[in-house]
């Protein structure tokens, strides 16, 4: 790796308390060791350095870094790339990490930089909060093409942005004011072009994946023709069920789709031949809000998703037992139950990175042991 140095027209941020200069290459194993501190082991799998690197000290002791990545743009323009920030754990919440973000900026405008892009997690609300501060907005897939055009997909490439479910870009120069309401917010609105747009990417996926296997190849290709509907109608059920739950809590959300989570699902479905679910999940309808204080309504709204994708495939298990159905009506049942098994299990199941963005973390960050319950019941219904 090359480690940052000191670069022209870079101003080094100093505060009584914190001061954020360039990482020296002897520094490089202490930066590591800080890193492992904050991440949890498999966030660390993904950890990789990238050219410039800032840091942040304290009484002479680093306190935290900023990665940072340069990369060219369409048309000829220069973007930078916030890659991964942190602090020690006592370190939190003293405004270390505001100083590396606004040291970061003015890397950026040194290096003069008509963009600058950031990939979040969707439920953090502390990262969003500075972001947003600092002049940052979601992107939504429209926005990137908007943007970026057919070059969105080496973007994606260059920053990592291809496996990180619930992650989103945020960029500056954004395309909201800070902590103003996302649009999208009725009943109505939230059942958009993203939505469907997810509906119809998961059914060219699990056709992909069926197509491939050779248990479904017994079926006539006509029979197929089920899939858009089931896909629809599961996602629709979640969606429903999710949104009821935050309409009855006073809650505004937003569907936001998870577009980095396509190319490994694509993977999955070419490689082993089976259907990995990429639902994109509802959001709060604000840039800036605590994650704690609204835990509460979005695990009710996260078991409203869980529940009726469990009832309804469980229904459908104990219609194959049944026996002695109608070839058509069979067909159909075994369809959902193919569908359903998989989307419970990982909207459920899946609580670590880079899969936060589903259902079950909300879950297992309110009560561990209502998880516990679900993961067992979807863990039995996928295996079966």
């Amino acid at each position: 790796m090359q480690v940052a140095q000191q670069k022209p027209g870079l101003k080094l941020i100093q505060t009584p308390d914190i001061a954020i200069r360039p990482m020296r290459s002897e520094e490089k194993i202490e930066v590591q060791t800080m890193m492992r501190e904050a991440f949890s082991p498999i966030q660390q799998v993904f950890f990789t350095w990238t050219p410039d690197v800032l840091i942040a000290e304290s009484a002479g002791n680093l306190v935290g870094a900023i990665l940072l990545k340069l990369y060219p743009l369409p048309g000829k323009r220069q973007g930078g790339a916030v890659s991964t920030v942190f602090t020690r754990p006592d370190a939190r919440g003293t405004g270390v990490g505001r100083s590396l973000v606004a040291a970061a900026l003015d890397f950026f405008e040194a290096h003069h930089c008509d963009e600058i892009t950031a990939c979040l997690e969707g439920y953090d609300s502390n990262c969003s909060k500075l972001f947003s501060s600092q002049g940052f907005s979601i992107l939504s897939p429209g926005d990137q093409f908007t943007r970026y055009g057919w070059g969105v997909f080496l973007i994606w490439a260059r920053i990592f942005h291809v496996i990180d479910f619930g992650h989103f870009i945020w960029a500056r120069p954004g395309t909201a004011q800070s902590g103003a309401t996302l649009p999208g917010t009725t009943l109505l609105d939230r059942l958009s072009r993203p939505w469907w747009g997810t509906v119809l990417a998961n059914t060219l996926i699990v056709l992909l994946a069926m197509w491939g296997s050779r248990d479904y190849r017994i079926f006539p290709p006509v029979s197929l023709l089920a899939m858009p509907v089931l896909v629809t109608a599961f996602l629709g059920l979640r969606w429903l069920a999710m949104s009821g739950a935050a309409e009855v809590q006073g809650l505004e959300v937003q569907f936001r789709p998870w577009e980095s989570g396509f190319p490994l699902s694509i993977l999955v479905a070419l490689v082993i031949h089976d259907f990995l679910p990429v639902p994109g999940n509802l959001y709060p309808a604000l840039q800036e809000w605590k994650y704690r204080d609204l835990l509460p309504k979005l695990n009710w709204m996260a078991l409203a998703g869980i529940i009726p994708v469990m009832i309804l495939t469980w229904v459908m298990w104990g219609l194959l037992q049944i026996g002695n159905l109608p070839l058509e009506v069979a067909r159909w049942v075994i369809f959902t139950f193919y569908i359903g098994r998989r989307l419970a299990f990982f909207d459920t199941i899946l609580i670590f990175y880079p899969f936060t963005g589903f259902n079950g973390r909300r879950v297992w960050d309110w009560d561990r042991r209502v998880w516990a319950v679900l993961a067992v019941i979807a863990l039995i219904g996928f295996l079966i």
